[in-house]
């Protein structure tokens, strides 16, 4: 059994848009099924819009944001949870000019393993 807190050591990659990533449970800690990070957003930040073949869960911990699809848009607040199919086009826009959108992201073991470098 591993246990981890969140920690600035557990921060691994930092997008160009801020955001930060935080590996909470990744293959590295030897989960072969799924891994998981807390994603922080900046105040008015986003997430680039795109696809990628692996679905995945996100849980919204603090602030507000919004996900964008193809076919709708969603406000997210603390205590929401959103399924993305794989090849489903979508975004992640923190809704707040002053607050950061905090939530956490699991995928499947080393789906992401690029941005870990």
């Amino acid at each position: 059994m591993i246990m981890s807190r969140m920690k600035e050591d557990a921060l691994l990659s930092v997008s160009g848009s801020g955001n930060k990533v935080y590996w909470m449970v990744s293959k590295e800690d030897g989960s072969s099924n799924f891994e998981m990070r807390e994603i922080h957003m900046p105040a008015g930040g986003k997430s680039s819009k795109g696809t990628h073949a692996h679905e995945h869960v996100v849980y919204v911990l603090q602030g507000k944001g919004r996900v964008v699809g193809l076919d709708k848009e969603q406000i997210l607040l603390p205590g929401t949870s959103v399924f993305v199919p794989g090849n489903v086009e979508h975004q992640w826009i923190n809704e707040s000019d002053t607050e950061e959108f905090v939530f956490l992201c699991v995928i499947p073991s080393g789906a992401e393993d690029f941005l870990k470098k």
